[in-house]
C-alpha cells in the first residue's frame, strides 16, 4: 500500500479511528473507516502530527456534534451511499504514517483507491465548512483529542 510521505491535509484515508467513548476501553479502533485529514503539524524533528475527524454511518446523538455528508460527495469519495457524519466533536491524533492506516479499497470503489490509503480529496468549500465547524465545537469546548501514538 502506498503512503504518502506528508499527510494529504483535506483528504479522507482508511484509518482505524478511536471513538472517544472507546478510548479508555481500547487502543485501537474496531475497524477501518474513512476519517478526514484536518491538520498535520510538522515538529522540528521532523515528525508530522495528524489530527483527524471520523467519519460514520451512526446518526450523531443529540450531545454530539457532526456534519452530514451529501450523497454527492459520498459517491465522489466511492463510500456507501448509507447516511454517512463527520463527527467534529473528537479528533485522533497520532505520528504520520501510522500503522493503523489501512487501504482505501477496502472502503472505497473508486479505482484510484487501489493501492493506497487515501480515498480522495475533500472539495475545498465543504472542506473549509468542516474546519468551521471544528473550530465552533472547540469553542463550545466540546471537543476530545484522542492521542494514539507518540
Amino acid at each position: 500500500m502506498k503512503i504518502p510521505r506528508s499527510a494529504p491535509v483535506g483528504s479522507v484515508i482508511a484509518y482505524e479511528y478511536l471513538w472517544h467513548s472507546q478510548s479508555g476501553i481500547r487502543d485501537d479502533g474496531e475497524k477501518a473507516r474513512p476519517a478526514v485529514i484536518i491538520l498535520s503539524v510538522t515538529h522540528e524533528d521532523g515528525k508530522q502530527i495528524v489530527y483527524c475527524l471520523g467519519i460514520s454511518h451512526s446518526e450523531p446523538r443529540s450531545a454530539q456534534r457532526a456534519l452530514p455528508m451529501p450523497i454527492k460527495l459520498l459517491r465522489h469519495l466511492g463510500l456507501s451511499d448509507a447516511p454517512s457524519w463527520v463527527y467534529t466533536d473528537q479528533l485522533n491524533v497520532f505520528v504520520w504514517p501510522s500503522p493503523d492506516l489501512r487501504p482505501a479499497s477496502w472502503l472505497s470503489s473508486r479505482p484510484d483507491a487501489e493501492d493506497s490509503c487515501v480515498i480522495g480529496v475533500l472539495p475545498g468549500d465543504w472542506f473549509e465548512m468542516l474546519k468551521a465547524h471544528l473550530e465552533e465545537s472547540h469553542k463550545l469546548g466540546r471537543l476530545a483529542l484522542i492521542k494514539r501514538d507518540g
